[in-house]
């Protein structure tokens, strides 16, 4: 049975024609208290990045796995605020972010920008929101957020008939002039991922507050793929919630692999690779992480899948899109899958090559088999992808 819907049609429309959406006093004035205490004590413990030390000016986050911490999962899973994420990206989501964010007195504070970055596990899908819950007030004090009313409409997708959606480069001098929104501790900014934002730095000696969670909707998988939570995350949300949480797996990522698709519809073929026992796998191997500028953000490993593959076919490849994680020997695999018009396949040179359609692919190695698991999940007509890029490519994430 579904539920009924939580935010107002007025509501919902506002968010997307502004971007974004502010419900009031969603905390009340104990719980804003009660988490600020919690971040503030725990953010020298937990507090990223280690080249900072608490109190030092500078911005701190306690994110990703630090949720299975004690006091920290509640707010992801918080009713009034999931109801209304999910209301805003018309389907159940998925938690891409878990981050509390403490900007110490002194920090300067950032810039105009929007927080989509093909290349993170964070802001690759092509249907997320943040949801920003202040926990000091935001005003010109501890230092504001403002937004950029209708901003995100700048990057709207090119074409939503694609197979893999793309987005615009944002030209910034059309920017809408930036407001305050007057957040308040315990207020909620629903926030679109596309939408410009700054944050000015604030006068005050204490430090400004609040939670910045990030979520998908479950049919729009970010391109870079899951930020890999750990079971003591899965298991630190309450029952009804723990499907918030993506990626459920107590094994690591160990090994990428790349679903090569040649043609569209009826015509397709994906590439496999045949070993010198005859077995048969998509190019790919044992990954690894970009950690340059990725901060703890981690699990996006589409330049490793890039680099195998081009070492083991010979193909280049501007970007792929994540399709899903299956068990391997050593751990856990994460799969990306390729597909575009213009691709030569004659630039695979790769002698131990097969093209195989789907029906192949079964006769071949089975319903049971990775390859035809993720081709089966690649094809799936109601999952909305993207492409995600390298962290070498930022300068290029715009085509």
């Amino acid at each position: 049975m579904e539920r009924p819907q939580a935010l107002t049609n007025e509501q919902i429309d506002t968010y997307h024609r502004d971007g974004y959406l502010i419900l009031r006093d969603v905390l009340s004035s104990e719980e804003a208290e009660s988490y600020l205490e919690l971040i503030v004590r725990e953010t020298p413990r937990l507090g990223y990045p280690p080249k900072l030390t608490y109190p030092d000016p500078g911005k701190y986050t306690i994110s990703g796995n630090s949720i299975a911490e004690p006091g920290f999962a509640s707010i992801a899973e918080h009713p009034t605020v999931v109801d209304a994420v999910e209301d805003l990206l018309r389907e159940p989501a998925h938690l891409t972010a878990y981050v509390a964010y403490l900007r110490s007195s002194g920090d300067k504070g950032s810039g105009a920008h929007s927080d989509y970055k093909r290349w993170r596990p964070v802001g690759s899908s092509m249907n997320w929101l943040f949801t920003i819950i202040p926990l000091t007030d935001f005003n010109d004090d501890y230092g504001p957020l403002l937004v950029s009313p209708g901003s995100h409409l700048l990057s709207d997708v090119i074409d939503r008939e694609a197979r893999i959606w793309d987005v615009p480069r944002p030209d910034a001098k059309q920017l809408a002039d930036f407001i305050d929104p007057e957040l308040k501790a315990g207020d909620v900014l629903l926030m679109h991922g596309h939408t410009w934002h700054k944050a000015p730095a604030g006068t005050t000696s204490e430090d400004r507050c609040g939670f910045f969670n990030k979520y998908c909707g479950v049919s729009a998988p970010p391109a870079a793929g899951y930020y890999p939570y750990t079971q003591a995350a899965v298991d630190s949300m309450s029952d009804p919630y723990r499907r918030l949480i993506p990626f459920q797996s107590g094994k690591p990522l160990e090994t990428t692999r790349l679903l090569l698709e040649d043609g569209e519809n009826g015509d397709s073929r994906f590439l496999v690779l045949k070993d010198p026992s005859g077995r048969l796998q998509l190019p790919g191997g044992e990954g690894w992480e970009e950690t340059e500028d990725v901060g703890w953000d981690v699990g996006a490993r589409v330049g490793s899948v890039q680099e195998l593959v081009k070492q083991q076919t010979g193909a280049e490849l501007s970007w792929a899109s994540y399709v899903g994680d299956l068990d391997a020997d050593n751990g856990q695999c994460r799969y990306y899958g390729y597909v575009d018009p213009s691709f030569d396949s004659s630039t695979v040179t790769a002698e131990q090559v097969e093209w195989l359609s789907m029906d192949e692919l079964i006769s071949s190695l089975g319903e049971s088999d990775p390859i035809y698991q993720i081709a089966s999940k690649w094809k799936q007509p109601d999952v909305v992808r993207g492409k995600g890029k390298a962290i070498h490519q930022r300068k290029q994430q715009f085509e």
